[in-house]
């Protein structure tokens, strides 16, 4: 599924932001905000699953065993035994994540992208599965809009839906490729997690400083007095 144009919270496919054939003009600031794009999720890479962090965990609990079993050899038969039931767990906990195709991400601009001016770009992970889910999302920004990554982690509710916002700085003007946004989800177990791409790549253009223009604008107004 390709990324969707949104306005507010009703969904409009394939609406520009800007009429064709016009300029938008700073005396505006609402025209030069960059439209809001919405994509499903998709599975990342062929397997798209992975052992999460409380995983290894686990298994070093499990490494308690070794101890008596310099004593007792049958103690590795139950460190064995551990480590089964770990890997048992993590297949349950793959079974209970929700499908990629059960999330979405909207990434939602809060103000022009202008020269050397902090703006907030939003991220909604929308959560139509009946788990909750623990998600980190990174999305992939150029160098133009910000110098390291944006990663968000947000927790979204069975069916329900969860926000965070990020800033970005532009040091140069133009038009920017904005790329995809990159989720790692687990569910409230946390053994495993899985690995999903959301296609809303998009071009956002960079104005100049809004701010300078208008000042520049009165500065002028008022030689003319």
């Amino acid at each position: 599924m390709g990324a969707t144009h949104l306005e507010g919270r009703d969904v409009s496919r394939g609406s520009p932001s800007e009429p064709r054939g016009e300029k938008p003009s700073p005396d505006n600031p609402g025209e030069l905000i960059p439209a809001s794009v919405e994509g499903q999720a998709r599975p990342f890479k062929r397997a798209g699953v992975a052992f999460a962090n409380r995983f290894f965990f686990f298994l070093l609990v499990g490494l308690i065993w070794l101890v008596p079993a310099f004593a007792d050899h049958r103690f590795v038969f139950a460190m064995v035994a551990w480590d089964v039931l770990v890997f048992l767990a993590w297949l349950l906990d793959v079974t209970r994540l929700p499908r990629p195709a059960q999330l979405k991400v909207c990434r939602s601009w809060l103000s022009p992208s202008a020269l050397s001016v902090e703006s907030k770009v939003r991220l909604t992970l929308v959560n139509a599965s009946n788990s909750t889910v623990h998600a980190k999302l990174l999305d992939d920004l150029p160098h133009q809009l910000r110098f390291e990554p944006a990663q968000l982690q947000i927790t979204a509710r069975p069916r329900s839906e969860a926000e965070a916002q990020y800033s970005i700085l532009p040091m140069t003007r133009g038009k920017a490729n904005v790329g995809d946004v990159y989720v790692r989800y687990q569910s409230p177990m946390r053994i495993a997690e899985r690995w999903a791409k959301v296609p809303v790549a998009q071009t956002v253009t960079t104005y100049p400083n809004l701010e300078e223009h208008d000042l520049c604008g009165c500065d002028r107004d008022h030689r003319r007095t």
